[in-house]
């Protein structure tokens, strides 16, 4: 009988547990990979997209130049496949990580930002080793090949049926593209790029390309997808020449309209519902503090933020000394998205030197930082 009573009592505690923690999820973890550059303030290259990501209510766990190396080891690989999601920064070199049967065979779905990983040379996404654009292409805009693909959820494009992702004023780097013709016929193309009169060259290159499980990368290749795969072109290392103060390697460059798409990409490479019925887009389900647009600005620049449950948000900009040099809003917010504008004047309406400045949202619950660059 005293048996009997044990395990009754056992099942009534598994019972219970069951109880207790049905319905409760865990935020997804995204593994991101990137090298480890730092500004002299000491903030990560890859900081703004790591905040996109948190602020989205993602866990994010950084490897800096934990990945690299040819082959990926037993240890690197049982990292990757820890985490929900495997996104390979815009600041990777391509020759740090060139073992193409590790990273394509892994069984976790994985976002690539920058095409040089995508030659025949590194994963061998492409047939081809060369790219187009002559290491320069800039930001061109995309256009959507799927328009209601669930990457453009929210977007609305221009009047030409164009999208401006990338934010030009910050820059895409030592950037070139992936041909669509050297792409195999597994690969689903959801945006190319249209190319501005300085760049011919790049019209019509990659801008989204998407593989499901166990597809084909190109013709030419037996490398197959392990897990979904996509290539979304944010571009590659900033440029550190002639300009002052020089960009941080990596630095985030897309525009509102490109983080919207950079976040529903996550979602969608996750398996998640991504539309207007499922996640609305006028109910934000955490706070968000977007970098600024354009950056670096002159003389104006717009800031939007996000804000899940009604609470009373303190907008500011700071100088580098941490004293405050305007107040842009000090109000109660309802759950919502807004943006606000600073036309780089401080509170006595004088106009400030150019130079690099912080801006800070604070609510009683969280305190998001960016930094913003204004040029004259």
């Amino acid at each position: 009988m005293n048996t009997i009573k044990k395990y009754f009592f056992a099942l009534l505690i598994v019972l219970f547990a069951g109880f207790l923690f049905a319905g409760v999820t865990h935020a997804e973890t995204i593994i991101w990979v990137g090298e480890d550059f730092v500004d002299s303030l000491g903030v990560h290259a890859d900081q703004g997209f790591v905040d996109l990501l948190e602020g989205a209510g993602y866990d994010v766990q950084t490897e800096y130049m934990t990945m690299t190396g040819t082959p990926l080891t037993t240890e690197q690989l049982d990292i990757l496949e820890s985490g929900d999601l495997v996104i390979i920064s815009r600041t990777t070199s391509s020759g740090s990580y060139i073992d193409p049967l590790g990273w394509n065979s892994m069984a976790k779905p994985l976002i690539l930002t920058t095409a040089y990983l995508s030659r025949a040379s590194r994963w061998q996404w492409f047939n081809s080793e060369d790219l187009i654009g002559g290491g320069d292409s800039g930001c061109p805009p995309f256009k959507a090949e799927i328009p209601d693909h669930p990457i453009f959820t929210g977007i609305t494009p221009d009047a030409d049926g164009l999208v401006y992702a990338l934010d030009a004023t910050v820059g895409s780097g030592n950037t070139s593209l992936a041909n669509w013709a050297d792409a195999g016929d597994d690969a689903t193309i959801i945006a190319t790029t249209v190319a501005p009169d300085s760049m011919a060259a790049v019209e019509g290159a990659i801008a989204i390309a998407y593989w499901p499980t166990d597809a084909g990368f190109n013709p030419d290749t037996d490398q197959f997808a392990g897990a979904p795969r996509l290539l979304f072109q944010c571009g590659a290392r900033e440029s550190t020449i002639g300009l002052n103060p020089p960009h941080i390697q990596g630095m985030y460059n897309l525009t509102p309209d490109g983080g919207q798409m950079f976040l529903n990409a996550v979602a969608w490479m996750l398996g998640k519902e991504v539309g207007v019925e499922e996640n609305p887009a006028t109910v934000p389900t955490a706070y968000n503090l977007a970098q600024n647009f354009p950056n670096p600005f002159n003389p104006s620049t717009t800031i939007e933020f996000t804000v899940p449950t009604n609470a009373n948000v303190k907008l500011g900009v700071y100088n580098m000394l941490g004293q405050q040099v305007v107040l842009l809003a000090n109000q109660t917010y309802q759950a919502g998205r807004y943006s606000v504008s600073w036309d780089g004047l401080n509170a006595s309406g004088q106009q400030v030197e150019s130079g690099v400045y912080l801006y800070r949202l604070e609510t009683e619950n969280v305190t998001l930082t960016n930094k913003m660059l204004l040029m004259k």
